[in-house]
């Protein structure tokens, strides 16, 4: 790592630096960046926690090598500022973090990657909370590995894990992370999820994973007055602290800068990862993450360059976006638009009032790109305490409307994204506090997950539904809330018809048809309306909450 460039704010590898490093002479060396501090020291296993000073360079880089250090043993830097007060402090470069005892730990990583990123055109992404999938002593590894099983069996491109980085209560979810690139104890051993990152690759299966580089948790411990000064954040106090109570990063800090770019190198060149997913990036691109307080450009610049350096790393870049940002020109490769959470608000409505929403659903069928990631997060999981299952309209047909729901999203084109549980039909409000397991579904949810998997199989292998250059094409017909368009590529023509209403309908069919997927089908536990084959000016008929997929012949 070239020091200046860190200091200048276009570092990118700063954790080759900073940190705990082991030497040829097995010894380490630790490096910590505290400009405006006066002095340094180092406590640990190493030394029986008595405080050995470190030296200080020009640069405001403080060193020290220890001798009978090893790996997994527990430090912890002391920082004395110009005026002589004394602060305990995390080594924000650590990858393993003691939260009871608010101390860093060495840590080898040996694990060698076997396998080269998913290179997955289409897209089907699997959002996941590990801190739901753990929350028992359960064998880990062997969660990871049924984790690695149901991506496959479910046709998903991509998993998608929530912030993996430490945080201290579940609450947080993982944001508002208190050591950015030390990997959640949480989630057991990082070396245990390199390997799993290596079978999801062996699978060809990417891995997404979200990285909240807006902000930081506020306890002293980690970056707040690192120094004595206001190295990481704003000298402002009216927006040091966002509305969550985390403190936001300053991106005009040449620090920020470097340890932002070297985080975001970490994860993609260090740990393989696929896809960077930035939750919430309104709070970067907007002050306060409220557009009516104008555009952060500083945030927007740095944008700029995280998504050249992904790019650079044979990654992706997603930006969650919770508002609007028409008008914006974003260089994130994908955008995951939460709008589409109005189909929720569709599906919650009495099927009598669904042609209100006829404007927005013609504009989602005609308007779409695959640039644009619509479907379902823990978000729509968590709000109004209902799962996405739950959320359907009737008590009795929740199934049938949630399976027309899912064919809708899966035949726009877009990219896919849906949150755990909802291939399954899942009842449960998710809750971070509740274990989520495969092993709790019964055998109606296992005919739905049947259903599910037999959807994306189709829209993975028919490029007209997943194919970046297909086309949309809208098609008239009477009654309300009932849609029909075709996607094609080339010569491959599907034709796909929702119904959203409780009433049934019968279409003229106006070309050879042959049914691929039907949501009434007796294998998904509907009622056994389907069409098979069908010849032109026959009659397609579609049950109330009823979806097909058709071939043209």
């Amino acid at each position: 790592m070239n020091t200046r460039d860190y200091l200048n704010g276009i570092s990118t590898d700063g954790y080759e630096f900073f940190g705990a490093h082991k030497r040829k002479s097995n010894d380490y060396i630790f490096r910590l960046l505290a400009p405006n501090a006066k002095e340094a020291y180092i406590a640990g296993d190493f030394n029986k926690w008595e405080k050995t000073p470190m030296r200080k360079y020009s640069t405001g880089v403080f060193s020290v090598t220890i001798e009978n250090a090893k790996n997994l043993d527990e430090y912890e830097y002391e920082i004395i500022d110009k005026d002589g007060n004394s602060y305990k402090k995390l080594d924000p470069y650590s990858k393993k973090i003691n939260l009871d005892e608010g101390t860093s730990f060495i840590l080898d990583e040996g694990y060698k990657f076997k396998y080269k990123k998913s290179k997955n055109e289409a897209k089907n992404i699997y959002q996941i909370h590990l801190g739901a999938m753990f929350r028992s002593n359960k064998d880990k590894s062997k969660i990871y590995d049924q984790i690695v099983k149901h991506a496959k069996e479910n046709n998903f491109s991509h998993v998608q894990l929530m912030p993996i980085s430490e945080y201290k209560n579940y609450k947080q979810m993982g944001y508002s992370s208190i050591g950015h690139f030390a990997f959640s104890s949480r989630y057991g051993d990082l070396n245990d999820f390199k390997e799993f990152i290596d079978k999801l690759h062996k699978e060809k299966i990417g891995i997404i994973v979200e990285l909240d580089i807006a902000e930081f948790d506020p306890d002293f411990l980690y970056l707040d007055r690192f120094d004595g000064t206001n190295s990481y954040n704003y000298d402002y106090d009216n927006i040091k602290y966002n509305y969550f109570g985390a403190i936001n990063f300053d991106p005009t800090k040449e620090l920020v800068r470097s340890y932002i770019l070297s985080l975001v190198e970490y994860y993609t060149k260090v740990l393989n990862i696929d896809g960077i997913f930035f939750p919430s990036a309104e709070n970067m691109i907007f002050w306060q993450g409220d557009r009516n307080r104008g555009i952060n450009q500083e945030w927007l610049d740095l944008i700029n360059q995280i998504n050249d350096l992904i790019k650079a790393n044979k990654s992706f870049s997603i930006g969650g976006i919770n508002g609007s940002y028409d008008g914006l020109d974003l260089s994130f490769d994908y955008i995951f638009d939460s709008r589409f959470k109005n189909m929720i608000e569709l599906f919650k409505t009495e099927p009598i009032n669904r042609a209100n929403f006829q404007a927005y659903v013609r504009a989602l069928i005609a308007n779409d790109t695959y640039k644009i990631i619509h479907g379902f997060s823990y978000v729509d999981s968590i709000v109004n305490e209902a799962s996405l299952a739950m959320k359907m309209y009737s008590h009795d047909r929740k199934f049938e409307q949630l399976k027309t729901l899912l064919t809708f999203l899966y035949s726009l084109k877009s990219t896919k994204t849906i949150f755990m549980g909802d291939e399954l039909a899942d009842f449960d409000t998710f809750s971070i506090y509740d274990e989520f397991t495969y092993e709790k579904f019964d055998q109606y949810q296992i005919k739905f997950n049947d259903f599910y998997k037999d959807l994306t199989q189709l829209f993975i292998n028919n490029k007209s539904l997943s194919n970046t250059d297909s086309d949309v094409n809208i098609l008239d017909i009477e009654g309300y809330s009932l849609y029909a368009f075709e996607r094609t590529y080339k010569n491959e023509k599907l034709l796909v018809i929702t119904n959203f209403t409780d009433i049934e309908y019968k279409i003229n069919a106006p070309y050879d048809l042959e049914e691929l997927i039907n949501t009434d089908d007796l294998k998904y536990m509907g009622d056994g309306n389907t069409n098979g084959l069908i010849k032109r000016g026959e009659d397609i008929r579609l049950a109330p909450y009823n979806s097909a997929i058709f071939k043209i012949k």
